[in-house]
């Protein structure tokens, strides 16, 4: 389901009209407006032409929807109910159909709206953040513990961008409050980027996935955010997601270690995958639980009578080695 409340018109359930009508009855559904929605989303998520909305609702001004508003959603055809078990993952499947199993479904109503559960996959950190008080503002602790969350393997911080802070919420918010794992935040410019100016140097891009979901769906869902750009890496481990003017779309087939191969012509493009840097730590795929870093050895002072012991990494480092490129 999508994230926001969601129910059926017509005083029929869906499962009774199925059983009465020879094939599946279309029906109109209300959708109610959450922060982050557009009409080419919510469109999207219930396969309904754009135009069709909108005239269903005489809205005048497409682009400026209001939170809470209630659309109507014309001819929507309804899913069937879902099944009582939950599938590997969390994830609940609908009863088979005669084309087979129903489709997983990953969006579901947000269990703790507003708060974003992030993982940091370098070094197993986790930090449960609210994007917004009840004014709609950034509480100072969120600005801080995403800095941190988002930081450099080296340690160095940067300001994150609102509006990417806004939009984690709005990624959670629709998978029902899933972890969301960090791949990369902040990465301070480098000559050996493949792409000369970087949404990562400045804040305002994250490399990311959620737990328990495929990438493609993540890819798809942030497609639909406004003024977002959407990089997919079939070879790797993560989508990337950054603000910017206007919304772009890029695939890049290459793995750590190659130059950018993407699918098309991609002025648009905000890295390569070889840009994050080395990834065999992160090899799992999103529908399992990450494997946990390898264990820090801890600073001994040796005793006086021998020599000094070579130096060790110091406790509470990243795990993950210097991004080369």
């Amino acid at each position: 389901m999508y994230a926001a409340d969601v129910k059926v018109a017509a005083p029929v359930s869906i499962f009774a009209l199925a059983l009465l009508l020879p094939a599946a009855a279309r029906a109109d559904i209300s959708h109610t407006v959450a922060r982050g929605h557009t009409l080419e989303a919510i469109a999207h998520r219930y396969h309904v032409a754009l135009k069709a909305i909108v005239d269903a609702n005489h809205l005048k001004d497409v682009k400026h929807l209001r939170v809470g508003q209630t659309l109507v959603i014309p001819g929507v055809n309804p899913a069937p109910p879902p099944a009582p078990h939950v599938a590997h993952g969390g994830a609940a499947h609908g009863p088979a159909t005669s084309h087979g199993a129903a489709p997983v479904v990953y969006a579901a109503r947000p269990r703790t709206p507003g708060i974003v559960h992030l993982r940091r996959l370098a070094t197993n950190e986790e930090a449960n953040l609210r994007v917004s008080d009840r004014r709609g503002r950034l509480p100072p602790p969120t600005i801080q513990g995403i800095e941190r969350m988002l930081r450099y393997p080296n340690g160095l911080t940067h300001p994150i961008d609102a509006r990417l802070m806004s939009l984690l919420g709005v990624v959670s918010n629709h998978f029902g409050s899933r972890t969301i794992e960090v791949v990369s935040g902040f990465r301070p410019y480098s000559p050996t980027q493949y792409t000369a100016h970087s949404n990562h140097n400045i804040g305002h891009a994250v490399d990311f996935r959620v737990s328990g979901v495929p990438n493609e769906v993540v890819r798809d869902f942030c497609r639909t955010l406004r003024n977002t750009g959407c990089g997919y890496y079939p070879n790797s481990v993560f989508v990337h997601m950054d603000t910017r003017a206007s919304s772009a779309y890029w695939v890049d087939f290459s793995k750590p270690g190659e130059p950018p191969r993407y699918s098309a012509p991609a002025s648009d493009a905000d890295e390569g995958t070889s840009d994050v840097g080395d990834e065999t730590h992160l090899s799992a795929p999103a529908s399992e639980p990450p494997q946990p870093p390898a264990p820090e050895a801890p600073v001994v002072a040796p005793p006086s009578p021998s020599p000094p012991a070579a130096p060790v990494a110091p406790q509470g480092s990243d795990l993950t080695p210097a991004i080369s490129k």
